[in-house]
């Protein structure tokens, strides 16, 4: 029997227009955050070894995990916001970025409401210092507006998140340097932890704009993201990076005699963790489009990021109403009592995540009951 081979169904080709290992590696960050900060904030103080191996591991891997998480932000943010190819006044994700950041700065500000705080008529210090929603949303904003530039310039925007992501970690030992007293506190909050800010924009926002080189690459050629010689890449440049950074900025001294390359030498965390960063690119890159069966749960953590931080912020650091983990246990766990509450943690925010829409069907649904109560008790009021 003759069969044209045009009706015969051709394979569909593999997408590449969502890069799963991002949501990966999303998941992996936020779930090595959970963990972190549970640890961090229950660990009775007399566990805290640097000698301990594993407690020595356990922080070497919270570190990590605010680099990755700005760097995989940068990416996806710039991934989508070029993928468009509009100019900024007609790009829907544009506007959906600038929404998105101010939302990001929000949230991060209502997250720290105390409501008896607020009864009391005052807001303490504190309250105006960063975390990782306000400098995540002022990257985005910083992204937006490079965006709107180099449109604007005709510049190409990788080699300008390069120049400018080497720069801020360059000149953070400079930045580390200055006096912020003379700013107003709130002001001062963006540049330094003297005051409570756990990330201030320098130099968190070098990481975003690593990441926002990468999201050019992939944007141009996404399908690298599924071979091996991207995944390489990374792997030297991130090895580069973690073992001789500081050699190579000792040899650009000894060459310019600039002091700015033996300050960042000297204190060389930044292009230590960069290079780490690169390191779990490659590993998530490479193994990820390999694996034949990934759990849907776990692309779907890495999408629901911002629900679970803002969840784990009320639950663990005891805000809006002054009940929550920090308030019965704070410092006052043992490392196995810890770590298996950190377990349970990371369980509970992924069992949220796997029925999340019936949850947020039921929150939204309660405005329409709570009207509809209402409305049956005027009217009962009305007739009497």
């Amino acid at each position: 029997m003759n069969i044209k081979s045009s009706s015969l169904p051709r394979p569909t080709p593999r997408p590449v227009g969502r890069l799963i290992f991002i949501d990966l590696l999303r998941a992996f960050a936020i779930l090595m955050m959970l963990q972190g900060h549970f640890i961090d904030t229950t660990l009775v103080e007399t566990a805290r070894d640097e000698n301990n191996l594993i407690y020595w591991s356990w922080r070497f891997m919270r570190g990590l995990t605010a680099p990755v998480f700005f760097s995989i932000t940068g990416l996806v943010f710039t991934f989508l916001l070029l993928r468009e190819n509009k100019p900024p006044s007609e790009s829907k994700r544009f506007r959906k970025g600038l929404r998105r950041a101010w939302m990001l700065l929000l949230w991060g500000t209502l997250l720290k409401v105390n409501v008896f705080v607020l009864m009391a008529g005052h807001l303490p210090a504190w309250y105006y210092s960063l975390d990782v929603l306000h400098c995540i949303g002022l990257s985005l904003l910083a992204i937006c507006g490079l965006f709107a530039l180099g449109h604007r310039l005709r510049l190409p925007l990788w080699p300008l998140f390069l120049v400018l992501g080497i720069g801020i970690f360059l000149l953070d030992p400079w930045r580390l340097s200055l006096d912020f007293s003379v700013l107003p506190q709130v002001l001062a909050n963006l540049f330094t932890n003297e005051y409570g800010s756990q990330f201030t924009i320098f130099p968190w926002l070098g990481y975003c704009l690593f990441g926002g080189a990468v999201g050019c690459l992939l944007k141009v050629r996404p399908q690298l993201a599924l071979g091996h010689w991207l995944p390489l890449v990374f792997l030297l440049v991130g090895w580069c990076c973690f073992f001789h950074s500081s050699w190579a900025l000792n040899q650009l001294y000894q060459l310019t005699d600039w002091p700015v390359f033996r300050n960042v030498a000297y204190n060389n965390y930044l292009f230590i963790r960069l290079g780490q960063v690169w390191l779990c690119f490659a590993l998530f890159m490479w193994v990820v489009p390999r694996v034949k069966n990934i759990p849907a749960l776990l692309p779907k953590v890495g999408s629901e990021t911002l629900t679970i931080y803002c969840v784990h912020y009320v639950i663990l650091y005891s805000t809006w109403f002054g009940i929550g983990i920090s308030r019965y246990w704070q410092g006052g766990l043992d490392g196995p009592t810890a770590a298996a509450g950190a377990l349970l943690f990371v369980l509970a925010h992924v069992f949220m995540i796997q029925w999340i829409e019936p949850i947020r069907s039921f929150i939204y649904s309660i405005p329409n009951w709570a009207q509809t109560r209402v409305l049956r008790m005027y009217r009962r009021l009305a007739t009497r």
